[in-house]
């Protein structure tokens, strides 16, 4: 067998050779293409890639709605406060819940030029007396929601040698002693302070099963905000949670105003409810004895209007009345007065420091108002307000009507609220103190 050939050799070289170079991949071809035109090649080989950042795009509806929810809480509140005060406005108003009432009493105490020397504080127990007077020999005045003055008293005063007197009534529907702090607090001082408060009390004042705690009165709403919290949130704000659901309320107007939208539910349901049962109970009522019977409106509900306290006849008056007290005296023996009653020790306390003199009335109340109390409750009571009354010597006066004998049922519109019969002889109890005071 011959050799091969030199020729033959190379040739088998240089195939071996160009069969073991690796060949390219075409991505890698691709890259080599586009050497001499740069921006042909993909960014993720250019290095112009952009550096991924986190998603955005849930950025923005976020924004609108936050956006959206601020300008409804805005027009909320805004449309809220509107409709507040036309309804004040109005004869008669909410009497017993309407805020605005409040804001409007205040705004009326804050424009008296001169301010008045005698300013009256307490719940309807003061209102309905001084207003009654006044309504009895001027019927045009305005409503007892809306009015503030006591003519009767100025005059009685002027009588008396009093000159230029003037009297202004910040009493409220519903008035608890730490209301008539935060009004004491909040606007007796000053160029308004006066000189002498009258504040009639009673046990309501102090324990109403209706009010569950100082914060849920509606002076307390309109009164306290964020700017002066702070200087409350020890007396009513005691608690963490207190203090950040006050906040959330009076941020938040939608958070604040959630349960009169529960109410309003509640009360839809409620109408369809009743329109439902009409509907099964109209054909059956009609057959029993075909005698129908109704209730009036004041009994188909718990809340009570002006309107039903000054209409129908004494006996209903009376009825309601009872009905009412027998609730708002529920478990009164066993409810912790401690807040409302340092309430009442620090407004004397206020006063004496703000140099006002202050008559302190323990109001009269029926023997009927009396009997729904438990068994002991009112003397104790009444020896308590004594005790803190005598604490601040000549600068507190307590006028103690609870026993007097010259009030009787004829002097009371119903069980708790005198007429202007018993407003003549509220008067003629305190105008001696009232007297001793401005005359000094």
């Amino acid at each position: 067998m011959s050799a091969p050939s030199a020729s033959t050799t190379l040739s088998t070289t240089q195939s071996t050779t160009q069969s073991t170079t690796p060949t390219k991949s075409s991505t890698a071809a691709g890259i080599a293409s586009t050497k001499l035109h740069p921006e042909l090649l993909p960014a993720k080989y250019s290095g112009q890639e952009k550096a991924k950042g986190p998603k955005a795009g849930w950025k923005r509806p976020i924004a609108w709605a936050l956006a959206i929810f601020t300008v409804v809480n805005l027009g909320l509140a805004q449309l809220s406060s509107i409709q507040q005060e036309r309804s004040a406005r109005s004869s008669g108003g909410d009497f017993w819940t309407n805020p605005a009432l409040i804001d409007l009493a205040i705004k009326e105490y804050k424009a008296q030029k001169p301010p008045a020397n005698v300013v009256l504080l307490g719940s309807s127990l003061m209102m309905f007396p001084f207003w009654a007077m006044d309504a009895s020999f001027d019927p045009k005045i305005a409503d007892i929601a809306h009015y503030h003055k006591s003519v009767a008293l100025q005059a009685v005063l002027e009588k008396c040698g009093v000159k230029n007197s003037s009297v202004f009534s910040l009493a409220s529907a519903g008035q608890m002693s730490s209301d008539a702090f935060l009004y004491a607090s909040e606007f007796l001082k000053g160029d308004t302070k006066p000189e002498v408060v009258v504040w009639g009390i009673a046990p309501r004042d102090f324990a109403d099963d209706n009010v569950k705690s100082p914060m849920a009165t509606v002076s307390f709403t309109q009164i306290v905000n964020l700017h002066n919290f702070s200087s409350y949130a020890k007396t009513f704000l005691p608690r963490f949670e207190d203090k950040a659901e006050f906040i959330a309320s009076h941020s938040c107007f939608l958070y604040g105003r959630r349960w009169r939208f529960q109410k309003e539910a509640d009360r839809t349901l409620e109408k369809i409810s009743a329109a439902i049962a009409r509907v099964f109970v109209a054909n059956a009522g009609a057959t029993v004895g075909g005698v129908g019977l109704s209730l009036p409106k004041s009994a188909s509900t718990q809340d009570l209007g002006i309107s039903a306290l000054l209409a129908g006849t004494a006996e209903q008056r009376w009825e309601t009345s009872t009905r009412e007290y027998r609730g708002r005296y529920k478990n009164i023996a066993e409810r912790d007065l401690s807040v409302q009653m340092s309430c009442l020790d620090n407004t004397l306390k206020l006063c004496q420091e703000r140099g006002i003199k202050v008559v302190l009335v323990n109001m009269p109340l029926t023997k009927l108002n009396q009997g729904l109390m438990t068994a002991g409750f009112y003397q104790r009571f009444n020896q308590q307000v004594k005790t803190l009354a005598s604490a601040y010597g000549k600068d507190v006066t307590l006028v103690d009507m609870t026993n007097q004998s010259q009030f009787h049922e004829s002097d009371f519109w119903d069980t708790v609220h005198m007429n202007h019969i018993g407003g003549s002889k509220l008067i003629g109890g305190i105008l001696p103190a009232i007297r001793s005071y401005l005359n000094k």
